[in-house]
């Protein structure tokens, strides 16, 4: 068997619900036909035929006492399937938005996202910003959030409460003229000078195509850009570790080949 025909027979046997239910369910603790037939409420014939195809394709087996359980290959397939299961379950979104721009590394990652929740109200993204503003205990980190003239204050003392703020953006993202007299008057570029000298706000200049605004406890908002590069502004939420653990990542990859704004 070739190495496409071994990977096609793959994608076969996990393309069924109940092969897949079987799997996760082993996954969870060692069980019987019998346990599986009951958990599933589906017939023992039918969990034995299903078996019988996982075990054949390496991803189960049968031990000498007799109970089934998970080979360390299937657990590894179990675990990539997150993330083409996060990525169906919310389809509509994914066709479209574009995530040319994100190394395959995050991509191939994406199954920690699989508890982020999908905020598609622009008004209720505003209003988690301006929460992980007041609430962070750490750092607040943007990549690309386009400034909100109603945030200036919280920022401002996000700051006072000597929370690290780190803004990655590129070279087009500036504050709007409608907006600099608010913004001047929360904070003048002086004080903004300030805070970079003091090593509280950091600012860095890289083309990223995704919108992340977050802090050490809570995901405001995941975005990415539609297929002409403009964002909406709708995108997920979180306050799962694991999806924090991705975004820092992201994050920390992009900040490393970004430039310093003096």
């Amino acid at each position: 068997m070739s190495d496409l025909e071994r990977f096609h027979d793959l994608m076969f046997e996990v393309s069924n619900e109940d092969r897949v239910s079987i799997l996760r369910e082993l996954r969870k603790e060692l069980s019987t036909y019998s346990d599986l037939s009951r958990k599933l409420d589906i017939t023992t014939q039918e969990v034995s035929r299903h078996l019988s195809r996982l075990t054949e394709n390496g991803l189960t087996t049968r031990r000498t006492d007799g109970l089934l359980e998970l080979t360390s290959y299937g657990e590894l397939v179990l675990r990539q399937l997150n993330a083409v299961e996060f990525t169906s379950k919310h389809r509509e979104y994914f066709v479209s938005h574009v995530l040319s721009g994100l190394p395959d590394k995050f991509v191939s990652r994406m199954g920690e996202l699989r508890e982020c929740t999908l905020n598609l109200d622009v008004m209720v993204s505003i209003h988690r910003v301006q929460k992980i503003l007041q609430e962070a205990e750490e750092y607040v980190w943007d990549i690309n959030l386009p400034y909100i003239a109603s945030a200036f204050p919280y920022i401002r003392g996000s700051f006072e409460r000597g929370i690290e703020g780190r803004f990655l953006h590129g070279e087009t993202l500036h504050v709007p003229n409608e907006m600099r007299g608010e913004r001047d008057r929360v904070f003048s570029d002086q004080q903004v000078r300030s805070l970079k000298a003091e090593g509280v706000y950091k600012e860095r200049l890289v083309e990223a195509g995704l919108i992340i605004y977050m802090s050490e406890k809570e995901l405001a908002l995941l975005c990415f850009p539609d297929a002409d590069g403009r964002f909406d502004y709708r995108g997920f939420t979180s306050t799962d570790p694991d999806v924090l653990a991705w975004c820092r990542d992201v994050f920390l990859h992009y900040w490393e080949q970004g430039t310093d704004v003096k």
